[in-house]
């Protein structure tokens, strides 16, 4: 028998086969159960759609020969079930090795079974974080303010009919949900339409965890579901608990795969290079913090000698070049019986704790430490109600409103009118309505509260440049942002905040906390610190009313301009700046030229001291050695020997190491500023002269400004400091 050409019909074919010969019905059958295709071909060219639909008709009224067991399997032949397997099937193909967000994969899911229960809504609950609550699930955008997870109840009876499933893991078909008892609360769900019947189904993991609650709704009117519907939902569930219990086995597969090559790599390492123990360790926790997504990591080696646990590299939290940071400090031992890492280190056994606090096994102690010192500290950093109350009803006297324009404004003589001038200065540069009174009232006092009692880095020098930026916004209308004159005037308010009267280098020699925690600019990244802390208090918030880019933008200027008052960094700022203008290239529309500029305007308000009147800049120099003499003699006490300008027996070098300053710092500073921005020359030409005085001191042709006093004069402040002033 040989088959006709391609081209040649399937009925053709069939005729040529069978011609001359006797044609049976079982020829006929036996042949196309061999040749199918033939069949397929036949019906399509030949038969019409109508022929089809009534051939369809009959299979579907004929009844098989086992009715019973017809009746068992047709309902998982429902053509909704077979449509929503076949769809899941090809979704969850495509979705399998992805790496999607379960909790959006599982909705999706049982949007699915919504469609083949033929629902009029439904609800999605996951687990909280300690297991013992529902949440809620959102999809992302699908209410607009909303988050992803909705906190909606404990898991418990007597609530709602989810919370009753997720607490007994059995599904509940109820007709009318709202003339049930066990349920008072109904869905827990308020949308304007009243549910009547409910189909809640739990849905559990291969070994029987619970992964979330399915909440099937119909509407008042509605039939009821009925006992298909639950067989609908729970075939199609059990197969997505399947589905994403294969989506996890891959998935820790992969994660097998990925701890096996990081051992093989940490293997290499020990044996192929000498390797520092601290550098093994760090290479540990960076992997291991990442692998389980961690927030932060801490990573304790056994002492079995003295059954303690000790470690002395933390994660702090912080990340460089996306990479966390671990900082080796002092070392911290506790006794192998305390705690979760206790436990584990005497068991040996993985702990994987959802709430730490609620376990009996958490080492509280260090905890409640911390929680009482903090609250300490803010009471004692936040202003009271009666303070920013008092603010808000403080105003200026008359004589102040055009001293107070002037570069050699001294605020001295009105201390209880500090914050009130600050305020006046916000709101004549930036506007009465740039931020909220009651936030800018209390934000103030706050910070003030902050300063310590220092004899120079205090409130009063915080104020004097805040006015001195203030002074320069004045003169340079036009070319800085709103949001920049907001936030040089806070950072210039906030520059030195909980300063403690040392210096950068006397932090770092002495290895304190703060030079530990940061590097570079110690006290300047810490008075930054302060700052971003206080705006987040209750109240607080000043620049609230920003979006969200304004706010990081405000914040970024306040770092820079900080930091900027490093004078450490002043130098290699102002050679910048000089060759810029120098070159004719500064283009105050460059980011980074713009930034430089800022800077050198930070100096110049946080130096303006050596720009008032001579007679406040000799008091300012009594406070400025009070803190230098007070940090030598600290230095002192430990056998060695600080530097001339803070050492209190070489007090007759001061006025020439004023003049070395002046020349130094303060006249270049002055000069350049006055270059970029000729209205602020005012500040330049009264440096020039309290430098003529400093230098008729050290020709001697001024002694009476000048005279030696004891040692027991010196160790006091401001009032009997190095530089006497003649009343």
């Amino acid at each position: 028998m040989e088959d006709g050409p391609p081209s040649t019909s399937c009925f053709r074919r069939f005729t040529d086969c069978f011609l001359g010969s006797s044609l049976t019905d079982e020829k006929v059958k036996a042949y196309l159960s061999l040749h199918p295709q033939m069949l397929d071909e036949f019906v399509l060219e030949s038969v019409s759609a109508e022929t089809v639909d009534r051939w369809l008709k009959r299979k579907s009224s004929s009844q098989p020969a086992d009715e019973s067991s017809a009746k068992d399997v047709s309902r998982y032949q429902d053509t909704n079930m077979q449509s929503v397997v076949y769809e899941l099937n090809s979704y969850m193909e495509q979705r399998l090795d992805t790496g999607g967000d379960n909790k959006l994969l599982l909705y999706e899911l049982c949007n699915i079974i919504k469609t083949a229960t033929k629902a009029d809504g439904f609800a999605l609950y996951f687990l909280g974080e300690c297991n013992n609550s529902l949440c809620l699930f959102t999809p992302t955008g699908a209410k607009e303010g909303l988050p992803g997870l909705i906190p909606s109840g404990p898991i418990t009876f007597g609530t709602t009919i989810g919370a009753h499933v997720a607490k007994t893991r059995k599904t509940l078909l109820v007709e009318d949900i709202m003339g049930d008892e066990r349920f008072p609360h109904g869905t827990g769900q308020d949308s304007g339409i009243r549910v009547h019947s409910v189909l809640c189904l739990p849905i559990l993991t291969a070994i029987g965890d619970l992964i979330a609650i399915l909440e099937l709704h119909r509407h008042l009117g509605r039939e009821p579901f009925n006992l298909s519907h639950l067989e609908v939902a729970t075939a199609n569930l059990a197969w997505a608990s399947v589905a994403i219990h294969q989506v996890q086995v891959c998935r820790g597969l992969a994660k097998q795969t990925e701890l096996n090559d990081f051992l093989l790599d940490v293997s290499k390492t020990y044996f192929d290079n000498i390797v520092a123990i601290d550098s093994l360790l760090e290479h540990i926790m960076i992997y291991a913090k990442n692998l389980v997504n961690a927030d932060r990591c801490a990573l304790f080696q056994v002492d079995h000698n003295n059954k303690e646990l000790y470690s002395d590299l933390f994660d702090i939290g912080e990340e460089n070049e996306g990479k966390p940071v671990f900082r080796k400090t002092k070392e911290i031992r506790f006794s192998i019986e305390k705690g979760i890492a206790g436990q584990v280190a005497r068991t040996g056994e993985v702990l994987n704790i959802p709430d730490a606090y609620a376990d009996p096994r958490f080492n509280r102690h260090s905890e409640c430490i911390y929680r009482v010192t903090m609250e300490k500290l803010s009471y004692h950093s936040i202003c009271t109600s009666e303070e920013w109350k008092t603010l808000t009803h403080l105003s200026l006297p008359s004589a102040i409103y055009k001293e107070i324009e002037l570069f050699h404004f001294d605020v001295a003589p009105f201390e209880e009118l500090w914050p009130a001038i600050f305020v006046y200065m916000v709101h004549n540069s930036c506007g009465k309505n740039s931020f909220e009174q009651e936030k800018l009232c209390r934000f103030t006092m706050s910070v003030r509260k902050n300063y310590r009692r220092v004899p120079y880095h205090n409130w009063k020098h915080a104020v004097t440049v805040a006015h001195c930026m203030y002074a320069i916004l004045l003169k340079t209308t036009g070319i800085f942002t709103e949001l920049e004159r907001k936030g040089l005037l806070i950072a210039c308010l906030c520059h030195d905040l909980d300063h403690r009267g040392y210096s950068n280098s006397y932090l770092q020699k002495f290895d304190h906390p703060l030079a530990a925690l940061y590097s570079t600019s110690t006290m300047e990244q810490h008075h930054f610190s302060q700052t971003v802390s206080i705006l987040q208090l209750e109240g607080h918030n000043i620049f609230s009313n920003l979006t969200s880019s304004e706010y990081e933008q405000v914040l970024e200027i306040i770092r820079k301009a900080i930091i900027a008052t490093d004078l450490a960094l002043y130098f290699g700022n102002r050679k910048q700046l000089t060759e810029l203008l120098a070159t004719g290239v500064l283009d105050l529309n460059n980011r980074a030229h713009r930034d430089r500029v800022i800077g050198l305007m930070m100096t110049a308000c946080d130096l303006c001291s050596v720009t008032k009147l001579w007679s406040v800049t000799q008091l300012t120099a009594n406070d400025i050695y009070a803190e230098f003499w007070a940090e030598g003699d600290e230095i002192k006490k430990i056998g060695m020997q600080p530097i001339p300008m803070m050492d209190r027996d070489k007090k007759d070098e001061v006025p020439q190491g004023q003049v070395g300053f002046y020349n130094a710092v303060a006249i270049p500073c002055y000069t350049t500023l006055s270059e970029l921005f000729p209205p602020s020359s005012p500040l330049l030409t009264a440096c020039r002269e309290n430098l003529a005085q400093w230098e008729q001191i050290v020709q001697g042709e001024d002694t009476s400004t000048w005279a030696s006093t004891n040692e027991a004069e010196l160790s006091e402040t401001s009032d009997s400091g190095p530089v006497k002033v003649d009343n």
